[in-house]
C-alpha cells in the first residue's frame, strides 16, 4: 500500500512508528536510532514534545516487526531506501534527528537528493565523517568478546546480553549495524544542504566532543551546538535536558518558518 506523505499505511508502518499520532501537527520530529536499537527507544518522547509536534520514530530493517528483514550491508542501499520512505510517508515540514549510527544515516540520506528535505538535521553523539573513529572496531570479535564490548558500551540491555538464545537471534543485526557504523568514513565529505544542530556528551569516548563539533565544517547553512553531561548514551542519561533542547529547536524552526512565510 502507498499513500500521500504522512499517511499511515502498511508500508509506512514498516519504516515509521507514530506513538501519538498528530495528523494536524505543524511539525514532525523524525528520529533515527543508534546501532541495534528500534523505534521503541523514542516512544517515551512522544508525550513530552510540544502539542503541535508529532514524533515519528524510525524503524530500521532487522528489528521489531522487521526482525526477519535483511539489513542492507552498505550505506548507499540503506540511505536510498530510507530516503524513499521519507519522501513518501513523512509530511513536511520536519526535523530529522539521529543518534550515533542514526546520525550517520541522517547524513547519508540528506546529502543524497530528497524531494522534500528536512528543515534542519539534528546530529547527536556522532563523529563527523572526516574524523576517524575513536575506539577499536568490535564488529568482527568472537561472540564472548562482542557481548563484553556491547555491555561496556551500555547500549544493549543487560538482560538481552545474558540471554544466549536472544543474542543468537539478534547477533547478525547487531554486527551489521555496528559494522556500518565502524567502517563509516568520508575523507572528503559533502557538505549538508540544510542547517545543522549537533549534540554531544561531555564524557563520550565513542564520539568525543571535538569529533562531534567537527560537523561545523560541513554546515554552510548554519550550525548550532549543545554539549550535555554524560557519556555516549546521554539521550537516556540526560533525556530531560535533551528534550528541553529539542523543544528549543522546534520553537526556533517554527519561528523561522513564520518569518520565511512572511506571517
Amino acid at each position: 500500500m502507498t499513500g500521500t506523505a504522512g499517511t499511515p499505511t502498511a508500508e509506512s508502518g514498516r519504516w515509521f512508528h507514530r506513538p501519538l499520532p498528530r495528523p494536524e501537527a505543524r511539525l514532525r520530529l523524525v528520529c533515527a536510532p543508534y546501532a541495534g536499537a528500534g523505534a521503541g527507544v523514542f516512544r517515551p518522547w512522544a508525550e513530552r514534545l510540544p502539542a503541535d509536534t508529532e514524533l515519528v520514530a524510525v524503524r530500521l530493517p532487522g528489528r521489531e516487526n522487521r526482525l526477519r528483514e535483511w539489513v542492507p550491508p552498505d550505506w548507499p542501499s540503506l540511505a536510498r531506501d530510507f530516503a524513499a520512505a521519507l519522501d513518501e510517508h513523512v509530511a513536511s515540514p520536519y526535523l530529522l534527528f539521529g543518534h550515533s549510527m542514526g546520525a550517520m544515516l541522517v547524513y547519508e540520506t540528506v546529502v543524497r537528493p530528497l524531494a522534500r528535505p528536512p528543515e534542519r538535521v539534528l546530529l547527536s553523539g556522532c563523529r563527523a565523517p572526516q574524523v576517524p573513529r575513536a575506539l577499536p572496531a568490535i564488529h568482527d570479535l568472537p561472540p564472548d568478546g562482542f557481548r563484553a564490548e556491547l555491555g561496556r558500551l551500555a547500549g544493549t540491555p543487560a538482560d538481552v546480553l545474558a540471554d544466549p538464545r536472544l543474542m543468537a537471534m539478534l547477533d547478525p543485526m547487531l554486527r551489521a549495524d555496528i559494522r556500518l557504523a565502524e567502517t563509516w568514513s568520508r575523507p572528503a565529505p559533502d557538505p549538508l544542504p540544510v542547517p545543522v544542530t549537533a549534540f554531544w556528551g561531555e564524557d563520550d569516548d565513542v564520539a568525543p566532543p571535538h569529533a562531534v563539533a567537527a560537523w561545523q565544517a560541513l554546515a554552510p547553512h548554519g550550525f548550532r551546538a549543545h554539549p550535555l553531561a554524560g557519556g555516549h548514551f546521554f539521550l537516556h542519561e540526560r533525556a530531560r535536558d535533551l528534550l528541553g533542547l529539542l523543544d528549543d529547536e522546534i520553537t526556533l524552526c517554527l519561528a523561522e518558518r513564520r518569518r520565511s512565510d512572511g506571517s
